[in-house]
């Protein structure tokens, strides 16, 4: 009995592999130059881009990840152990996210060849996938996690085709499994919120599982030890990395803590200045500046930190991008907190930091049990527990993401904006770390080399990437529309038509972003709305999907048709 389409690659002749190759190179050669004249950007950034590049400049240089400070362990290393492997092989960091994606979604193309689709719509879909527009933002020339993060999740989902097709033709395909997990352990590094990817890993076992029950119910011990293969090396590899992680932070800076400023004390520290009552009760904002005033008073210890923390004012970004004038948002104030901490000279580094944090917070939890300050608890982490009067905020803000993932806010390096100025020196260590062979590209460069103006070529493809990034405006939501369309005919379809390796991955990517998109969400209602970049990933990957999704459906509703309707 004939397999269904989506199991059985399409037969083609060598010449047509050929010539499909043939115009993918062609393709890769018009991306490369499309981009040629972009440069790195240069932007001060100590909370992002430059906190990345210099943490890989100290690693280069044999110093962990710099100085201990109130910055060094606000994000996840992930990003920067990458920068610095790229360094220590000679590859620029530019080339190197760019030929990492473009990888990825030939990694991810020769795998659902393997599930049947033909090779027009591959290319189809690679060219979709080669141009999307987050590849032509600004945010994609300055060195942020969005990029890698992108290309690792691509790398994710093609590896679970393998893995599912190797189950389906009995036989377990290691290498796949190996790559899988090296990936899912090293994303685990990069994003804070990529900790959700367990449940992705759980979705994705749970369709493993399947999978082989229906396939090897003769073998049922061998399916077992090979089952077991597949879900457990992820795990281990991802315990295996975070743990050498944090040794290494622990060997070099006191304490296992990989990110301080979402495990330890301080969060706690947060959660017990927030639980100060006052009389302003906004959600964007954690600490007024009248609970600030109680705790001076309350709780000596702190004072040093309050004195030093900056006033809120008409022009801060705070005001500018939250509407919170008066007071700091929350996106702002415990940096804030953090950063005056540091400055005061009370946490000179890790160990120091969380006994001062800890006994901070454990003298306003006194103050507030003998009444000295009136408090309300809410909750011990950075995020406080849900309340319903959120509820409207929260749909706002699910609304807006996803909004963001059907039509993302792209804005062009012709058109980025400019941050503060980076000084000669930070700009050169850029150029290190990156090996950016020059700085004249950038809108910063009478700062950095002392040049009048800019000097860089005239690409003559440059004037194509508007021209793209709107086409992708009303296209890419079309397509985006019609593939969650086609996504639920194909479940209705499901009885009589078992899905394949690439259904069974398109839905562990559906109930995945749903998860992450809640979880964002609800985040946002409290820091503010994210950057159009949170969403990069799973953008590019609803745009590879969608069309695959829709050549599925309509295989699958013309095999449903009944006899006599068929032409």
């Amino acid at each position: 009995m004939p397999r269904p389409r989506d199991q059985v690659p399409h037969k083609q002749s060598d010449a047509h592999i050929l010539w499909f190759w043939g115009l993918v190179v062609g393709l890769i050669l018009i991306r490369f130059a499309l981009t040629a004249d972009l440069s790195l950007l240069v932007i001060y950034a100590p909370h992002d881009d430059g906190l990345y590049v210099s943490r890989a400049f100290h690693l280069l240089s044999g110093n962990a990840f710099g100085p201990y400070d109130s910055r060094v362990l606000v994000k996840f290393p992930g990003i920067s152990l990458w920068l610095a492997a790229n360094r220590l092989l000679g590859i620029p960091y530019l080339f190197c996210i760019n030929l990492l994606y473009i990888l990825a979604g030939l990694y991810f193309v020769v795998a659902v060849r393997r599930c049947g689709f033909s090779l027009a719509l591959l290319l189809f879909v690679f060219t979709l996938y080669l141009f999307n527009p987050v590849t032509l933002s600004y945010e994609w020339i300055r060195p942020l996690r969005e990029p890698l993060s992108t290309s690792l999740f691509t790398l994710l989902a093609g590896a679970m085709i393998f893995i599912l097709q190797g189950i389906q033709d009995r036989r377990t395909p290691f290498l796949h499994v190996v790559l899988f997990s090296a990936v899912f352990a090293f994303s685990l590094l990069v994003r804070e919120e990529d900790t959700l990817l367990y449940a992705a890993l759980f979705l994705f076992a749970i369709a493993v599982l399947w999978q082989a029950w229906t396939q090897d119910k003769l073998r049922p011990n061998a399916t077992r030890i090979r089952m077991l293969l597949i879900i457990a090396l992820p795990l281990l590899a991802a315990n295996v990395a975070n743990t050498a992680v944090r040794s290494y932070i622990s060997e070099h800076y006191g304490l296992p803590i990989m990110h301080d400023y979402g495990e330890g004390e301080f969060p706690k520290l947060i959660a017990a200045m927030r639980s100060v009552e006052s009389a302003k009760d906004n959600r964007l904002v954690m600490i007024s500046q009248e609970a600030l005033s109680k705790l001076q008073a309350e709780v000596p210890r702190l004072a040093p930190v309050i004195n030093r923390l900056p006033q809120p004012s008409m022009d801060s970004f705070s005001c500018q991008l939250q509407g919170v004038c008066s007071e700091w948002a929350n996106g702002w104030m415990p940096f804030w907190i953090k950063d005056a901490a540091f400055q005061a000279g009370l946490t000179p580094d890790l160990q120091t930091a969380q006994t001062f944090f800890r006994s901070a917070r454990l003298d306003i939890e006194q103050a507030c049990k003998e009444g000295r300050l009136k408090c309300r608890d809410k909750g011990s982490s950075l995020i406080p527990p849900f309340e319903l009067r959120w509820t409207r905020a929260y749909v706002q803000e699910l609304s807006a993401l996803l909004g963001m993932t059907l039509v993302p806010e792209i804005q062009s390096p012709e058109k980025m904006p400019v941050g503060a100025p980076a000084d000669v020196r930070y700009g050169r260590m850029y150029q290190v770390v990156t090996r950016t062979e020059g700085l004249d590209a950038l809108p910063q460069t009478p700062q950095l080399t002392g040049q009048t103006a800019p000097l860089q070529y005239s690409n003559p493809l440059a004037g194509w990437r508007e021209p793209i990034v709107e086409f992708y405006r009303s296209f890419g939501l079309v397509l985006g529309l019609a593939g969650m369309l086609a996504f639920l005919i194909r479940l209705r379809c499901w009885g009589k038509i078992p899905p394949g390796p690439f259904m069974y991955v398109a839905i562990v990517f559906t109930i995945y972003t749903a998860v992450r998109l809640a979880a964002l969400s609800y985040v946002a209602a409290y820091l503010g709305r994210f950057d159009s970049r949170i969403i990069f990933s799973t953008y590019v990957v609803v745009i590879l999907i969608a069309p695959l999704l829709i050549a599925d459906a309509v295989n699958a509703l013309s095999k449903n048709r009944p006899p006599h309707n068929r032409s």
